[in-house]
């Protein structure tokens, strides 16, 4: 077993934090199953010119699943918007109330509370936005943080699966290795069970030798499950090295096995008669079934 094997899960979860120039920014990576590599990514306006590069970064890191990750910016001292009174503006509506007044000999006059109500007088102005070389340094420094602390993760969870995946494995084999052993004693006793099903049926009128033995060896040939046991040690031993790889996805290749291997023992349950077979048969199907659930968590 290669001690630097690396099994990883798609799914997982990374935070990172970084401060520039009173610039902080947060980042949030959260991973999910998927059957190809779907990276999303939400960024303010400000460090859109980012994209690219981060999409990159994870791309480097993984080969299928689906990725959100989003980012913030909070400035460590946040600027309030303010409010700007446009007085150019004022004076055009003071000059129109003016001369409404001298042509139709109006009375009255416009107080601050009315000219504020204008439309257009008063305006917003948000605080300028954050850019430069502060802000997207400190994004990408927490970005990486936040990937690496979602590696980590994705690589405990990694673990946890290979030691399950292992242990199926091995109940597997233990199955196969019952059926071989029993599957060994099937000739002997189907030959007897034909024979007296063969005296039964001549009533003691005697049988051929010859005949009787090419009956048995059709029969022997119809049940014998000799190369559906080959493949499946074959199956446990692609499914082992596998897992021993010491780096790359491994999910789709372990799916496509499981399905082969469940294949194989659906056909010893319907050749063989033996009871004992048939369950462990059935047993590997539900072992199969269980980690072909598994891998789905898999890169």
């Amino acid at each position: 077993m290669a001690a630097n094997c690396v099994v990883r899960s798609m799914t997982g979860y990374g935070g990172g934090a970084a401060e520039r120039g009173g610039l902080r920014a947060e980042v949030e990576i959260r991973g999910v199953n998927n059957r190809y590599l779907d990276v999303r990514l939400k960024l303010p306006q400000d460090v859109a010119g980012l994209e690219a590069d981060l999409r990159r970064r994870v791309q480097g890191r993984m080969a299928r699943g689906r990725v959100d990750a989003v980012v913030q910016i909070v400035p460590e001292t946040p600027e309030a918007p303010r409010l700007e009174v446009r007085s150019a503006l004022v004076e055009e509506y003071l000059g129109a109330a003016r001369a409404l007044k001298r042509r139709h000999r109006l009375r009255g006059s416009l107080g601050v509370d009315q000219l504020l109500a204008l439309p257009g007088v008063v305006q917003v102005v948000p605080p300028p936005p954050m850019t430069g070389e502060a802000a997207a340094e400190a994004v990408l420094e927490a970005f990486e943080k936040a990937l690496e602390a979602f590696e980590t993760m994705r690589q405990a969870e990694g673990g946890r699966l290979l030691l399950d995946l292992r242990g199926r494995l091995g109940e597997i084999e233990a199955a196969v290795a019952r059926i071989t052993e029993e599957a060994g004693r099937h000739p002997g006793i189907y030959a007897d069970r034909l024979r007296e099903r063969v005296e039964v049926l001549t009533r003691g009128q005697g049988l051929d030798p010859a005949r009787l033995a090419q009956e048995v060896a059709l029969l022997a040939d119809r049940v014998d499950i000799t190369e559906e046991l080959v493949r499946l040690r074959g199956y446990l031993e692609q499914s082992r090295s596998t897992l021993s790889r010491p780096e790359g996805p491994v999910g789709k290749t372990l799916d496509f096995v499981m399905q082969e291997m469940n294949r194989e023992a659906n056909t010893i349950s319907s050749k063989s008669e033996a009871l004992p077979v048939c369950q462990e048969a059935l047993k590997i199907r539900s072992l199969v079934e269980a980690i072909r659930e598994q891998v789905q968590n898999l890169e």
